[in-house]
């Protein structure tokens, strides 16, 4: 695949700065709130002030969010997908799965609950969520894998749910919001090898940026709108959820899913797993 023009690639270095810029302002805020104050460093942490003041706008792009999200979803299971030009059949819907295809949402699903898992000990709202550097390989089963892997991040994430007593209403959410963030880069990035600047900086937009703010949006969209089941204050789900999955998601997918992507690109090529090589 060719490299983009100068200015094209110009932009592509901007999109990669301004991940890791924000991967580390993150770091660096939580820090400066953790000094303000200890017991509750959500109180001084500006990543939880903006979802918090942002939650009336948030409601509204939140349920356009969930809307969309879960009818492609389904309708990518069924076999379409949207294009600019409308609503297109393709050949990666359930209906067309091999042996292949399911044995690798399997290994998705086992490798991220599993991984998932591993972390879940450490708890940030219990019942809810726990760390998670696990989620670096949403991204990649997605952009690897197709439809499969990106199926196989949504049951890893409810396995990982299941098994570290995590399941609740909010697993609802959380089921498609880990499907999105395999699904956006493997929609949106067009060269997946990771060894190409479009490549790279294609991935900071939707892979890091983009599936961030969506999933934080789309799971906390449903926590918030299922309030009276889930138990939730609007101050949790907003100042701490919102804000710890999407510090966690730019964070992990910002500095670890490039590593691991480019040198895992290579041994998916070449043992004809890569999605758009089994079409």
């Amino acid at each position: 695949m060719s490299e983009p023009k100068a200015g094209g690639k110009a932009l592509y270095i901007v999109a990669v700065i301004i991940g890791l810029l924000l991967a580390a302002a993150v770091v660096w805020m939580f820090a400066q709130a953790l000094a303000i104050n200890p017991k509750d460093p959500w109180s001084a942490f500006p990543v939880s002030q903006a979802f918090l003041t942002a939650r009336d706008a948030l409601l509204v792009i939140g349920g356009a969010v969930w809307v969309l999200g879960t009818v492609v979803f389904f309708l990518e299971l069924a076999g379409y997908t949207v294009t600019k030009s409308g609503l297109s059949k393709t050949k990666t819907g359930i209906a067309n799965w091999g042996v292949v295809d399911i044995a690798l949402t399997a290994l998705s699903a086992a490798v991220y609950g599993g991984l998932l898992f591993a972390t879940a000990p450490i708890v940030l709202v219990p019942g809810f969520t726990w760390l998670r550097p696990a989620n670096a390989l949403a991204p990649l089963f997605g952009m690897f894998f197709g439809i499969p892997g990106c199926l196989g991040a949504a049951i890893g994430n409810l396995i990982a749910d299941i098994l570290g007593g995590f399941f609740g209403v909010g697993s609802i959410g959380g089921f498609i919001g880990n499907f999105l963030i395999a699904y956006l880069p493997y929609k949106f990035v067009k060269d997946h090898s990771f060894s190409t600047a479009s490549s790279i900086g294609e991935f900071y937009v939707w892979g890091v940026i983009g599936q961030a703010i969506v999933s934080a949006v789309y799971i906390c969209w449903w926590l918030d709108i299922m309030q009276a089941f889930v138990g939730l204050p609007i101050f949790v789900i907003w100042g701490i959820i919102a804000p710890i999955i999407f510090s966690n998601n730019v964070i992990v997918t910002a500095i670890l899913s490039p590593i691991l992507g480019k040198a895992l690109f290579p041994l998916i090529k070449a043992r004809g797993l890569y999605w758009k090589d089994r079409l």
